[in-house]
């Protein structure tokens, strides 16, 4: 269950926006696929499908975590269901669940306006169906996003198609994730993961890569930055909202190899508005103390937190003491991180400084 912090924060940030509507489909294999689109859905506008893929045994309910995208307004996305069993699993990305996954994109063609390609996620099992389904299938996806892969396209596993250069991937794994994903598996995952992207960068691929200090199998707040940068080359629509755009990293490789020619890799970011109404502000407020009075909530959301609210708006509030400890050493324990990655740059100094306002740490 979410807690009550990202309950309330979650409203409070999608409360402008359209609600989205559920509905399921049938695929052609008769399983069930979720179709989570803005409510109302208009007519005349065009929709980006975002899809969201399942991990291992899993089925297409919340799109993969995704499914909240459908707030934002200007895309729809769908979590389909696929058979992990069997001697060609989803996970190989062809056969029966290439074919039903592009077969769902045309048949929603049908209902609603939708742009030409698709961008996929996938974490996990999702992760080796995204990134295998567009190397083969490279003209219907415009991105991917694709994490914590039990195994990758190389060894034997798959094949690194040149075609798929001009789609930017956005790939990751957390650095506590050393399991092998199945019996004899030559590779843990993530010694896998740095494979495949030694492979593609190799290959001159448009990417970005990255692991995350302390995580195991799981997706971090890494994960979603990545998602959302990669969305934002890929669509040319913002990153963060249907109206804000996210900061694009300095580490993507190969930029100019992607097709898109308005990719917002010069653009800087908006400044983020953090005027509130005061009224909800204090409700905002008051659960988010109540919640660190109870316990140490983690520092992916505290962070997650701080980027909507930094401290400035709240500090000064009653009952602000154990919430400022808590994301100050949040803050400090993401400075580290970054440090200790070399991925510590100006970029990522000037995001510090925003959403850490009013804690009195620099970004040295």
């Amino acid at each position: 269950m979410d807690s009550p912090l990202k309950t309330i924060l979650l409203s409070a940030v999608l409360c402008a926006h359209a609600f989205a509507a559920e509905t399921v489909i049938k695929d052609k294999q008769g399983m069930d696929c979720h179709v989570y689109t803005p409510d109302p859905v208009v007519p005349a506008k065009t929709y980006q499908l975002v899809v969201g893929v399942h991990g291992a045994g899993g089925k297409g309910n919340g799109a993969a975590g995704m499914k909240g995208w459908a707030n934002r307004g200007d895309v729809i996305v769908i979590g389909p269901s696929f058979e992990t069993k069997g001697e060609r699993p989803y996970q190989n990305g062809d056969g029966i669940h290439a074919e039903k996954l592009i077969d769902l994109f045309e048949t929603l063609k049908k209902t609603y306006k939708l742009h030409d390609q698709m961008f996929l996620y996938g974490f996990s099992g999702g992760s080796q169906f995204t990134h295998r389904f567009t190397m083969l299938n490279s003209k219907w996806v415009c991105g991917v996003s694709a994490h914590s892969g039990g195994s990758w396209a190389t060894d034997g596993y798959g094949e690194i198609k040149a075609e798929a250069k001009k789609i930017p991937f956005a790939i990751s794994c957390g650095e506590k994730d050393t399991q092998l994903s199945f019996g004899g598996a030559p590779y843990n995952r993530l010694e896998w993961y740095g494979r495949f992207r030694d492979e593609i960068d190799k290959k001159d691929f448009c990417y970005i890569g990255g692991t995350w200090p302390d995580v195991g199998h799981s997706a971090s707040a890494g994960v979603w930055d990545f998602t959302k940068q990669c969305f934002q080359l890929a669509t040319g629509l913002p990153g963060e909202s249907a109206t804000q755009e996210v900061e694009i990293s300095p580490d993507w490789k190969n930029l100019d190899k992607i097709k898109k020619a308005t990719t917002t890799t010069s653009v800087k970011p908006k400044p983020a508005k953090h005027a509130v109404n005061e009224t909800e502000l204090d409700k905002l407020a008051l659960a988010a103390f109540a919640k660190a009075d109870a316990e140490t909530v983690s520092d992916e959301l505290l962070v997650g937190f701080m980027k909507k609210y930094p401290p400035s708006l709240w500090k000064n509030k009653p009952g602000s003491t154990k919430l400022l400890e808590q994301c100050k050493a949040a803050a400090i324990a993401w400075q580290s991180a970054a440090k200790e990655k070399n991925i510590w740059n100006n970029s990522l100094k000037q995001q510090f400084s925003e959403f850490t306002a009013g804690l009195d740490i620099k970004a040295e």
